[in-house]
């Protein structure tokens, strides 16, 4: 079984608005909501989208991640240096492909992205639950937050990657 991911368009939004609702809606069943309303609208996966934001995965052509890797994140890393990082949001894996390392890949393709625009971390943010918090720390992400802090409604744990050394 082999994902190939890569960036996608326009043409990649009706069914990755349908994995980002299904992955919104599963975690709501679990008793573990995530994403609000405004952070799962179509409007903003448009935006993405449009910016060459949204990344995919696909394994026989069938849609099996995705994730919006942002150039940029003022919200929830407002003292950043512009252009230092990339910022993973909405990473989200089908049912029928969990449990295949395909977030870990998704993240690994998102650090080659970093190296290959010379950009120094690769930076997240989770609300701080074990499950997710295991992951990231799995993937070699440095927890930055000692304790969750608080973002408009969320509480979350940053995180962060040094892909390349230092500029200095």
């Amino acid at each position: 079984m082999v994902l190939i991911i890569a960036r996608a368009g326009m043409e990649a939004i009706p069914e990755t608005d349908v994995l980002i609702h299904e992955t919104a809606d599963w975690l709501i069943a679990k008793g573990e909501p995530l994403w609000g309303p405004n952070e799962t609208s179509s409007e903003e996966l448009v935006r993405v989208a449009q910016a060459g934001e949204l990344v995919i995965g696909r394994v026989d052509g069938a849609l099996a991640t995705c994730m919006y890797l942002h150039a940029e994140d003022r919200l929830f890393w407002p003292q950043a240096a512009s252009g230092e990082a990339f910022y993973v949001h909405r990473l989200a894996v089908a049912r029928r492909f969990a449990g295949r390392g395909f977030a870990h890949a998704m993240l690994r393709w998102a650090e080659d992205e970093v190296r290959a625009k010379g950009r120094l971390y690769l930076r997240l943010d989770c609300e701080p639950r074990i499950k997710l918090l295991a992951l990231y720390q799995n993937a070699g992400f440095a927890r930055i937050d000692p304790r969750p802090i608080q973002v408009g409604q969320h509480f979350v744990v940053r995180h962060q990657k040094c892909i390349l050394p230092s500029r200095s």
